[in-house]
């Protein structure tokens, strides 16, 4: 008998052990399936750049053939010989599908097999229309996409005064084993890594960590599943960005002989006329077109038999033999009589050193930006494993008269919010990567001005107008009701919304579904805020808050990218779906870490409303007026949500293309704002509760976010854009906890109700990010973009010190 009952003491203390093994088991699952997926999909995606670089090489010297002709005076639509030179790209081109000679307004002129997909490339010229129209531009102009699994890429034709009057397309059905081959080799390692890892993880939990330092509630329980879990993904990553790097320099070596064949062939040809490789005359024009046409190029060399220089040329022409020869990587192509014989000659391609290093550096920051993405969502999974941690060790006697379960430290209820905002806001931000594209697919007309420019930003602005208006329903309706029926009912209406934006097929009801979205958004949002407000000790808002806003960005940082992704897989309106069906993510997490506090809403009067709730509109006007509660939404919020939206929705991708810089620079650099508002935003909101006095918080963030803008009128660059990007996002963690806290020592705000007055000011956010884009724009248009974030960061600077001098402060015992 006491054997049996050992038995089942042992069993019963090998249970938590299991179950966290397991948990810790899946976390790992699905952190290496996302840095897989993200990775396996950015992999394709070089693959198809890649390939649509080649096809575009191919194309080009027919292109270049039909332009020469039109510069001798041969209109597009009369030129002869349009099939012989189809012909020949056919015999030249590997994987040829089909090839085509169109003007610009689609009239088709000579094809060769059956093009398809190119009609709608013609207005896709500048990089707007191409990323409006769902396509990729080159640096040399030509346009590209992937139709049905074929590459299709148009060459333009120009005429004389250098506007559009044709079109190359070539469309290839690409084979290319070495490729299928990488994508295999990179999920084989992915797998090993992660049964490795997997494997360690249940020999620590077997033998070195004991049953007693799990139930600690220490963070020192997640230093192993943390560690091990960074192992594999770094192991994984250096893979990966080994793999991008030699997959862009094969690439670039393997282009590099496809045009330096062609020039072979011509001088080749030349040759077989019987002139001697010392007499050849003008030979640097070609070589100088095709250092141009291909900018890896850095100069081409003819060398005699004897290896004597005889011609240098690089994209800007001829260059003198007499001078020092710079030596570098270079491929060598014979040149003989028809191709046939011994070489008689040497041609020499060097590659330029310095365009490699850029094009190396930018793929190992593709797969570094796949890391960082991945291992954002998987800290978040740890967060939520080491609160079910604390939840399935803790000790019902814990409990106090104002915790229904006794599970939970209540200084720390933002835990409780933060995995469930994450899901929320990952499900929701799958389509943002996308969504101005997917609309701009939508318009009945291709017209890319300025009327087109306006109802692309259509949707996004009602999801925003729709959400402000919810963000005031959403607080009375948490005071009257509890926080979780504006939470599960924002809920259910983004599923609806998201739904309906899969069905939409005109810009139109597209708009619709995204205010219903919107809708959706602004209830679940102010709900889960109703939460922190009505739960959380006032001496804690302020860090609970952060920890809730760092979950809205990690969500928001993974769920942009893990949408781009899918997106390229499967289509934008599979992503509305996919969104659709993650919302049950955070609905389970309502019903599983916060449904034992739905019935806490009526003790909400006693611990943290003193006073009668208003809820008249006169009674908001009221509130507005007020020296404190006003002057904050005056003087911090709404300047603050101005200069957050007009920058990095706005100003941002237009400053960097001013630069130089590129879209993957912009992305790059708006993670820099989500990395510091998730890691950096909680750490300073514990400080600010710390804090006897939350307005010096509030304006130190206002004013180091006006310096970030100001900075930019004296400094120049990307680099300049990441630090004033990377003050904003201070600026944010400074005083996003501060100014809840704040807020809710009010007396103002405890008369008219805690939840309605943080619908408020969320409105008040949501007005100034409405606001934003409009007012930097219209800066722009008049001041330049150096003007006009100048003004921008001197107003958000004045309304800081506006603030500081006219609100009042708070009493250390109010806070």
């Amino acid at each position: 008998m006491t054997a049996l009952s050992g038995s089942a003491t042992a069993a019963r203390k090998r249970r938590p052990l299991r179950d966290i093994l397991l948990a810790c088991m899946v976390v790992l699952l699905l952190a290496q399936g996302l840095i897989g997926a993200l990775s396996l999909s950015a992999l394709k995606h070089l693959a198809a750049d890649n390939t649509a670089e080649r096809v575009e090489l191919l194309a080009r010297r027919t292109s270049a053939q039909i332009q020469m002709g039109m510069s001798l005076g041969k209109p597009l639509a009369q030129f002869f010989g349009l099939s012989a030179l189809l012909d020949e790209l056919r015999q030249e081109v590997p994987d040829f599908r089909a090839a085509a000679v169109v003007l610009a307004d689609g009239t088709l002129l000579d094809s060769v097999g059956d093009p398809a997909g190119f009609q709608d490339m013609l207005g896709a010229w500048s990089v707007p229309a191409a990323q409006s129209a769902g396509m990729s531009r080159t640096a040399s102009g030509a346009v590209h996409k992937t139709v049905a699994g074929d590459v299709v890429v148009a060459v333009p034709l120009r005429l004389a005064d250098a506007s559009v009057g044709g079109a190359v397309v070539l469309q290839v059905a690409p084979r290319d084993m070495r490729q299928a081959g990488l994508m295999l080799e990179n999920a084989r390692v992915l797998v090993g890594i992660t049964l490795a890892a997997a494997l360690l993880l249940a020999l620590i939990f077997r033998y070195a960590m004991p049953l007693h330092e799990l139930a600690s509630a220490s963070r020192a329980r997640m230093v192993f599943p943390l560690l091990i879990l960074l192992l594999a993904q770094g192991v994984y990553a250096a893979y990966t960005v080994n793999t991008f790097r030699s997959v862009w320099m094969d690439v670039t070596q393997d282009n590099t002989r496809i045009v330096g064949r062609g020039l072979q062939q011509d001088l080749n040809r030349v040759l077989g006329y019987g002139v001697a490789p010392g007499s050849l005359r003008g030979v640097e024009q070609p070589m100088a077109r095709l250092a141009a046409s291909f900018p890896v190029i850095s100069e081409l060399r003819l060398l005699s038999r004897e290896g004597t220089v005889l011609n240098r040329a690089d994209a800007h022409g001829r260059l003198p033999v007499e001078e020092p020869l710079p030596e570098g990587q270079r491929l060598v192509f014979p040149l003989s009589a028809d191709g046939q014989g011994p070489a008689s000659a040497t041609l020499e391609v060097f590659l330029d050193e310095d365009r490699i290093s850029d094009g190396v550096r930018a793929r190992i920051l593709d797969a570094a930006t796949v890391v960082a993405v991945a291992m954002v969502a998987a800290i978040e999974l740890l967060l939520l494993l080491a609160l079910m941690m604390d939840r399935a060790f803790a000790v019902p006697a814990r409990r106090t008269s104002g915790d229904p379960l006794g599970l939970d430290d209540q200084s720390k209820v933002g835990a409780l919010v933060r995995p469930v905002m994450f899901g929320f806001l990952f499900a929701m931000a799958l389509p943002l990567s996308f969504l101005p594209i997917y609309a701009r697919s939508l318009l009945s007309s291709a017209d890319p001005g300025q009327e087109a420019a306006l109802l692309m930003a259509l949707p996004i602005a009602v999801e925003m107008g729709c959400g402000l208006l919810t963000a005031l329903l959403a607080g009375r309706l948490a005071d009257r009701r509890g926080w979780q029926w504006p939470v599960l009912s924002g809920l259910a209406v983004s599923v609806a919304g998201n739904l309906a934006c899969a069905l939409a097929g005109s810009l139109a009801e597209l708009t619709l579904a995204r205010a219903l979205v919107g809708l959706g958004y602004g209830l679940t949002w102010m709900g889960l805020q109703g939460f922190i407000v009505i739960r959380s000790p006032a001496a804690y808002r302020g860090r609970n808050m952060a920890t809730v806003i760092a979950g809205l960005f990690a969500g928001h940082l993974s769920g942009a990218a893990v949408g781009a992704m899918l997106a390229q897989q499967v289509g934008p309106s599979a992503v509305f779906s996919v969104g659709a069906f993650l919302l049950a993510l955070p609905a389970l997490g309502v019903f599983t870490l916060m449904w034992p506090y739905r019935h806490i809403a009526g003790q909400k009067a006693a611990s943290v409303a003193a006073g009668p709730i208003i809820r008249s509109w006169s009674s908001v006007a009221r509130l507005l007026a007020t020296r404190d509660f006003g002057m904050l939404l005056i003087g911090s919020i709404v300047p603050f949500s101005i200069a957050q939206v007009g920058l990095l929705t706005y100003a941002l991708p237009l400053y960097m293309e001013a630069q130089g810089g590129t879209a993957a620079s912009v992305g790059r650099v708006l993670m820099l704002y989500g990395f510091c508002v998730i890691y950096i935003g909680p750490w300073m909101g514990r400080l600010a509760d710390r804090s006897a006095n939350k307005k010096h918080w509030i304006a130190l963030g206002g004013l180091v976010g006006s310096v970030g803008l100001l900075s930019l009128y004296f400094a120049t660059g990307v680099y300049a854009a990441a630090v004033a990007v990377v003050l904003l996002a201070l600026a944010s963690c400074l005083a996003g906890g501060a100014q809840t806290a704040y807020m809710l020592s009010l007396n103002d705000v405890q008369q008219y109700g805690p939840g309605g007055a943080t619908s408020v000011m969320r409105a008040a956010d949501k007005f100034g990010q409405m606001l934003g884009p409009l007012a930097v724009g219209g800066l722009f248009a008049s001041m330049g973009i150096s003007g006009g974030l100048a003004v921008t960061g001197a107003f958000y600077l004045l309304a800081t010190l506006a603030f500081f001098l006219v609100a009042p402060g708070v009493r250390p015992d109010r806070v």
